[in-house]
């Protein structure tokens, strides 16, 4: 196996507030959540935010792990490139590998688990269980799996030389503490804080009840790809017949970490534990062997700036639609490319095409708007069109960027970036402060380079009186004031820790809007098709028709339903608006009709 590993931890490293950073900062990871709280009728995010006693309980916990543990690893290796060779997780951890793997689906594995922890809770009544880490230097030296066998207890987890798990009946886990005390008196005893005791005999009569759960899965599970992660079963890497088979055994069987640990660092020297806290680091230490932690978006930075993204498609890389990094293509689709074109502290332009393009769409951002906000338009429009996102500096959380403040600076960054892409025919889109930005692009582009369309949205027309400043104002009255133009997700806009991350990067786009000027200039003489929302408080029809003042090829004014944010309320039939304009506009339209 030649490229990195990643690991996942489970039960056991939850904590409040996990994904909280990456819900803040990445619409991928809130994809993540959305999705697996709909498979399984809960909240997780607000399981994983709020103080929720239902965090430490094992039915809530494993779904509301295996979720945060995916959302950070989509977003990993979204921003970074990186194309993982191997996975394995401990325990619950396991399902999140076989998911990275993509051998298992997220909603089929979030209920899974969820399952699989209501019937461990009910296996054995609460209090009559009992688990302890056995901590102490080459455990496996002291005769302790004698001792502990003797007491009818079992090892649940080998997880390093250092530290063994048990687990039992909460009377014979006493007796062995005392045993132990005596025996082995410079032995680390520590009692968990679990519900039942996992990966012990006691948990054989929920066994078939799960392999039931799991049959019903059988249609979806692609076995083939779980041969790239390591069974807890086995310690060794998943055969595509016995996947079901082992997972249902785990349930009662131990935990193989330090064999795992022996199969990974074999193969690679490039280790990433990925998970709410990271416990799986301290066990590869114990073997000399170090691991890159990834917990939260701090973390994701640091493994970010070792591992940039690359410029063109890298192979295992997961389709994610709301990902505008490149992606691989699979089978004939081979064709299909992703580049990315960038200055440091400069708008950078994120390219997708599906095929060999003959005209590009660029797609400009609203006021804290990010280029996966555009994510899914790719596969929205023809073959023949790429798309061209822009976005501001500063956005990605792990590049030390300055931000663009001043709206001529914006445009002049812009030119910078759009100009070596106009060889092709192109046009503009653009939302609100987006829509201020293609517009003044496209008048200022030199001769022989002007768009074929320009696509406005959400604004004023740039003459008309300016809206009141808000850049400037207290933090609780720009949230209140923000909040009037929708478009915030609700678990962003309800966490004030959340809001708090989200403010600098949005507070600095009203700089930059306030500080745009109209001054009259030779317009581009292409059509042009302005788009609203019915419902948009904050731009009236008038002042959207408005436009037809300063643009003299105003073909069409289209409102949709909704309010300021009808772009994402309305994606495909806003989409599907601009698609048949641009095709009336193809290059060899006249040839094909």
């Amino acid at each position: 196996m030649n490229g990195p590993v990643v690991v996942f931890p489970g039960q056991g490293a939850q904590r409040t507030g996990m994904g909280v950073d990456f819900c803040a900062e990445f619409p991928l990871a809130r994809a993540v959540f959305t999705e697996a709280s709909e498979a399984v009728g809960e909240d997780l995010f607000a399981v994983c935010r709020d103080r929720d006693p239902r965090l430490h309980l094992t039915e809530y916990t494993q779904p509301s792990v295996l979720t945060m543990e995916i959302a950070a690893y989509r977003v990993l290796i979204t921003e970074t490139g990186l194309a993982p060779a191997g996975f394995a997780g401990h325990s619950l951890g396991e399902y999140t590998a076989l998911v990275a793997a993509g051998a298992l689906e997220l909603a089929d594995a979030v209920r899974l688990v969820r399952a699989r922890g209501a019937l461990m809770q009910r296996a054995v009544p609460e209090g009559e269980g009992a688990m302890a880490a056995l901590i102490r230097p080459d455990i496996a030296a002291t005769g302790i799996r004698d001792l502990v066998a003797a007491a009818g207890v079992e090892i649940a987890n080998d997880n390093s030389p250092d530290q063994l798990v048990v687990s039992g009946r909460a009377t014979d886990v006493a007796a062995l503490r005392e045993t132990l005390a005596r025996r082995v008196p410079d032995l680390r005893f520590v009692p968990l804080r679990v519900s039942a005791p996992f990966h012990s005999r006691l948990m054989r009569p929920i066994e078939a009840e799960f392999a039931a759960r799991l049959a019903e899965c059988a249609p979806r599970i692609r076995s083939a790809r779980a041969v790239t992660v390591v069974s807890n079963y086995t310690g060794d890497f998943h055969r595509p017949e016995t996947v079901a088979d082992h997972l249902v055994r785990q349930i009662s069987a131990p935990v193989r970490w330090t064999e795992t640990m022996k199969v990974l660092t074999r193969t690679t020297a490039d280790i990433y534990e990925i998970g709410p806290s990271a416990p799986l680091s301290k066990f590869f230490a114990a073997l000399g062997h170090q691991v890159s932690a990834v917990s939260t978006v701090r973390q994701l930075r640091e493994v970010a700036a070792r591992h940039p993204a690359p410029a063109h498609t890298t192979a295992g890389r997961p389709r994610t639609l709301a990902a505008l990094r490149p992606i691989a293509a699979d089978g004939p689709a081979a064709s299909r490319v992703a580049q990315r074109t960038a200055v440091a502290g400069e708008l950078a332009v994120y390219r997708r095409a599906a095929g060999p393009p003959r005209m590009r769409l660029f797609c400009w951002p609203f006021a804290g708007g990010r280029a996966t906000v555009y994510g899914e338009w790719r596969s929205l429009l023809p073959d023949w069109v790429e798309v061209c996102v822009a976005e501001l500096p500063a956005r990605q959380p792990f590049r030390a960027q300055e931000p663009i403040r001043a709206f001529g600076d914006l445009v002049e960054s812009a030119l910078a970036q759009v100009l070596p892409l106009t060889d092709l025919p192109f046009a503009f889109f653009g939302h609100s402060l987006g829509a201020l930005t293609a517009y003044e692009v496209a008048c200022r582009l030199p001769e022989g380079a002007a768009p074929v369309a320009l696509f406005l949205g959400a604004v004023a027309a740039p003459h008309l009186p300016r809206p009141p400043r808000l850049s400037g104002l207290s933090d609780d009255d720009f949230r209140t004031a923000i909040g009037h133009y929708g478009g915030i997700p609700p678990e962003v806009r309800d966490t004030p820790e959340v809001m708090a991350l989200f403010l600098p990067a949005l507070r600095g786009d009203f700089e930059i809007f306030d500080d745009y000027r109209f001054t009259p200039r030779q317009p581009p003489r292409c059509p042009v098709h302005l788009y609203g929302g019915r419902a948009d408080r904050q731009v009236a029809t008038s002042q959207l028709e408005a436009w037809r003042d300063v643009l003299p090829r105003v073909l069409s004014t289209e409102l949709f339903p909704g309010g300021h944010f009808f772009l994402t309320d309305q994606r495909d039939a806003v989409v599907a608006s601009i698609a048949d304009k641009l095709d009336a506009l193809r290059p060899d339209a006249a040839s094909i009709r």
